[in-house]
């Protein structure tokens, strides 16, 4: 009975891992139609901008290649991880 319990929670909390994933990715989408309206002009004397453009479409590239190797790993430890209890 209790280790039902366990597998009941094991279970919500890997469906809450991919929810949050599903949710990072949907993020993703406007984030980069916000970088592609960006330009590269130059900005006032004295101010500053943190990445340009094009750096920041690298960031996005990573990110999303590296949310899909977490997706890939959460898939190839699905069983494992929905039987047995998480870490708190």
């Amino acid at each position: 009975m209790i280790k039902d319990l366990l597998t009941e929670r094991a279970q919500d909390r890997y469906g809450t891992f991919v929810g949050a994933m599903d949710f990072v990715e949907e993020l993703l989408v406007p984030l980069e139609k916000l970088i592609n309206k960006m330009s590269e002009k130059p900005g006032k004397p004295g101010g500053w901008r943190v990445a340009t453009p094009d750096e920041l479409k690298g960031m996005l590239s990573t990110a999303r290649n590296d949310l899909s190797a977490l997706r890939d790993k959460a898939k190839e430890y699905e069983a494992e991880l929905k039987a047995k209890e998480w870490g708190a």
